[in-house]
């Protein structure tokens, strides 16, 4: 079995997850100016949740309107 494995992870979900990421970290330097390493790292602990929460959200209300668009 080499070079074979299990992920413990959605790739898609990860990805998008790391997309929203960044574009909330982008929003939120342009709202603040410049920052360093520690502000940043303390904005995305600090939302980290809604972040991941909000991609998920927003994917399942895609995933249901691709289901519906699908049947039609």
């Amino acid at each position: 079995m080499a070079g074979k494995y299990c992920r413990l992870y959605d790739e898609h979900l990860l990805k998008n997850i790391m997309v929203s990421t960044g574009l909330s970290v982008l929003e939120y330097i342009r709202e603040n100016g410049e920052l360093d390493s520690e502000e940043i790292c303390e904005f995305i602990e600090t939302n980290a949740s809604d972040i991941i929460d909000d991609t998920i959200e927003h994917l399942s209300s895609c995933d249901e309107y691709d289901g519906e668009e699908q049947e039609t």
